[in-house]
C-alpha cells in the first residue's frame, strides 16, 4: 500500500472518527525497542510459514527470538480460533482520484490480520487496518507485536457503516486537496 496515502488520510481522519478497540496487550516496559525492517521480516516470515504453510522448521536468524515468536504464534491462533488461514491476495480499488492498493499478511474467511513488529500503535497502522476494512470487507485485525520483548497490542477495526464512512470523508478531503 502507498504509503503516503497512509500519512494523508491520518491528516484528515482524526483517532475519534475510527471506530476499533484494543482487545488485548501486554505492554509493560517503559523502554521501548526500536523496530527495524529485517525483525518485521522475521516475523512475518515466521508467523505466515508456521501458520499457512505449515513448516516449522527454524532459521538461523529467528533463534535469538524463538520463545517471542512462539508467543506471537499462539496469540494469533488464538485470533483465528477454528478458522484456516490463507495468504491475502492484493487489493485494488479506485475511490474518485485516490487508488487504494493493498495486500494484508493473513486472511481467513471472516477477519483480516495486519502484523507489525511494534507493539505501539500508529496512527498510519490505523488507517492501513481502515483501508483493509474496506477492501476485504471485514473485520481487520491489528497485530502489533515487540519482537524483541514479547509485547503486544491486538486492536480490533469492524467492517462497519461508520468506519467505511470515516474513509470516505477522508479520501473526499484527500481529493479535495490535491
Amino acid at each position: 500500500m502507498e504509503g503516503s496515502l497512509k500519512r494523508k488520510l491520518g491528516y484528515y481522519i482524526n483517532y475519534k472518527d475510527v471506530d476499533y478497540e484494543i482487545v488485548d496487550e501486554n505492554s509493560t516496559l517503559e523502554l521501548k525497542m526500536p523496530s527495524n525492517g529485517k525483525l518485521g521480516q522475521i516475523l512475518h516470515e515466521y508467523i505466515q510459514r508456521f501458520l499457512i504453510d505449515g513448516i516449522v522448521s527454524i532459521d538461523k536468524s529467528y533463534i535469538p527470538f524463538y520463545t517471542n515468536l512462539e508467543k506471537a504464534i499462539e496469540l494469533v491462533i488464538t485470533l483465528l480460533g477454528n478458522e484456516k488461514p490463507y495468504y491475502c491476495e492484493k487489493k485494488i480499488e479506485r475511490i474518485g482520484n485516490v487508488k487504494l492498493v493493498g495486500q494484508a499478511d493473513i486472511c481467513s474467511d471472516n477477519v483480516v490480520i495486519e502484523l507489525k513488529s511494534n507493539s505501539d500503535l500508529k496512527k498510519v497502522d490505523l488507517m492501513q487496518a481502515l483501508i483493509y476494512t474496506y477492501l476485504y470487507e471485514r473485520e481487520v485485525i491489528l497485530f502489533l507485536y515487540g519482537i524483541y520483548s514479547g509485547e503486544y497490542r491486538i486492536i480490533r477495526v469492524p467492517f462497519n457503516e461508520r468506519n467505511i464512512n470515516s474513509l470516505f470523508e477522508g479520501i473526499k478531503k484527500v481529493n479535495e486537496n490535491e
